[in-house]
């Protein structure tokens, strides 16, 4: 994730486009905060303690990746949903972007 992270970082056009976030399902502030000071996670993570967000999701496996693209209009839509790791983070970036429509 780190490396994904600062693959959209490196790119002043995705900057603005793609963010990053972590859930962090039936975890409360201070082990979200643990996990982010251990692991020095650069992007911003969430507590889900009560398993809130994991619920709407699904109570999907984790990892689990989910893109939304925001319209101009205020609308959204899914363009990605799936469990699981990704191996290669150049290429997952580059899926991600194909299926957003960012190219």
């Amino acid at each position: 994730m780190d490396k994904l992270y600062e693959l959209i970082q490196s790119r002043a056009y995705l900057r603005p486009k793609i963010k990053v976030i972590g859930i962090g399902a039936g975890n409360n502030a201070a082990e979200v905060k643990a996990y982010q000071d251990t692991y020095r996670v650069p992007f911003p993570l969430f507590t889900d303690d009560d398993f809130s967000i994991h619920k709407i999701l699904g109570q999907v496996k984790t990892p689990y990746f989910i893109g939304i693209k925001i319209h101009e209009n205020g609308s959204h839509e899914v363009f990605y949903s799936r469990v699981g790791a990704f191996k290669e983070p150049a290429a997952f970036l580059e899926h991600v972007i194909r299926l957003s429509g960012l190219r």
